[in-house]
């Protein structure tokens, strides 16, 4: 690591108490996922489409993903820094496989009618199954940029970190509707969701701002990107002719 890298990674850096707020985020996702997900699988009577492996499959990966990064950030906390490289060289793999099963899965659920739960109350949905898929694609395809841009800046640990928080993040807007799903009066609000979403792109810079008393340039320009990017899809390209063209393509 050269000298500018060293003096830019050290304004940044964590103390104890400091770093237990990338576990406090892990955690936060395990349960969120947890309490979304875990209603329509003990109690499958509501549910839309049975299970496939391919869903199976695509919920354990993605729940071992969200262990993953609390290990991790469990790992630093306890100063094991060689065994948190090992895992996240190892973990590169789980990620690959986390986007091919995310497309695949995606692809599948349209076909069937999209919303297999029966949590998010899409049945009258005037947009369609089409149109509401873009939303875990986006999602996947953010993952696997930010996994990749956290890997790449692995020996920048202030840069690392904040991209690995994001990419767990990006996949939080599918538990979120879900959890609001299970509410019949939320449910019928579903802009609701978007408060969840700018809560969540937003933790980082909070916690920049209290512990840092500014915020870092990943925490700020990236929460922003991603949210505008969200609602652009939300709002332009997904009721669009032309997306609905594309994702006719992809299910055919």
């Amino acid at each position: 690591m050269n000298v500018t890298a060293t003096r830019a990674t050290g304004r940044w850096t964590d103390t104890s108490v400091g770093r237990w707020f990338y576990a406090a985020m892990g955690a936060a996702c395990i349960l969120v996922a947890i309490a979304s997900f875990t209603p329509s699988i003990l109690n499958p009577s509501n549910r839309l489409g049975s299970f496939t492996w391919i869903v199976a499959a695509h919920g354990i990966v993605f729940f071992a993903w969200l262990l993953v990064f609390l290990m991790q950030t469990l790992l630093v906390q306890a100063g094991r820094i060689a065994t948190h490289r090992s895992l996240g060289t190892a973990s590169m793999l789980l990620a690959a496989g986390m986007v091919v099963l995310g497309y695949v899965t995606t692809i599948e659920m349209t076909r069937r009618g999209f919303d297999l739960s029966g949590d998010l109350g899409l049945k009258s949905d005037p947009l369609g199954p089409v149109a509401q898929m873009i939303f875990p694609l986006l999602d996947v395809f953010e993952f696997g940029i930010l996994v990749a841009a956290g890997y790449w800046y692995r020996r920048r640990a202030d840069i690392h970190k904040r991209l690995m928080l994001f990419a767990v993040v990006v996949m939080l807007p599918a538990p979120f509707a879900h959890f609001i799903g299970h509410s019949p009066l939320l449910r019928t609000h579903g802009v609701i969701v978007i408060l969840p979403i700018a809560i969540s792109l937003a933790a980082s810079a909070i916690y920049d701002r209290i512990r840092f008393r500014r915020i870092h340039p990943v925490s700020l320009w990236l929460g922003i990107v991603l949210f505008v990017i969200d609602n652009l899809c939300a709002v332009v390209i997904g009721p669009s002719a032309a997306w609905r063209r594309f994702a006719g393509w992809l299910i055919s």
